[in-house]
């Protein structure tokens, strides 16, 4: 069994020479150590995961709608005690099909 293995940042890494050679070459033109830009280029890449998965998130599930022939978004609407799944373009009522799709990816995530 044993334990899962962690991530382990070390405070050395190994880097092509051309990514050595451009960090060189950056941090002497804007007068900054390697470490801080990398840091900071890690920040940036971080934060665009990050919006990125909170745009994901907000947006409906995607699927095929049969009315507009295309693949569409779909959007979550509340009626009463029963939950919808309509297509943006046309309203085409997919509840059934998004609702599978779902479970399908509850169950790849566990």
């Amino acid at each position: 069994m044993g334990r899962k293995p962690e991530f382990k940042a070390t405070k050395s890494f190994t880097m092509g020479l051309r990514e050595l050679a451009w960090l060189k070459e950056y941090s002497e033109r804007r007068n900054e150590k390697a470490s801080a830009i990398v840091n900071k280029l890690i920040r940036e890449a971080m934060l665009e995961d990050v919006h990125t998965e909170t745009e994901r998130k907000l947006r409906g599930p995607i699927a095929y709608c049969t009315g507009c022939s295309k693949q569409r978004e779909f959007e979550q609407v509340q009626h009463d005690d029963q939950v919808s799944w309509l297509c943006f373009e046309c309203g085409e009522d997919k509840t059934e099909v998004v609702e599978y799709y779902i479970k399908q990816n509850e169950r790849r995530r566990k």
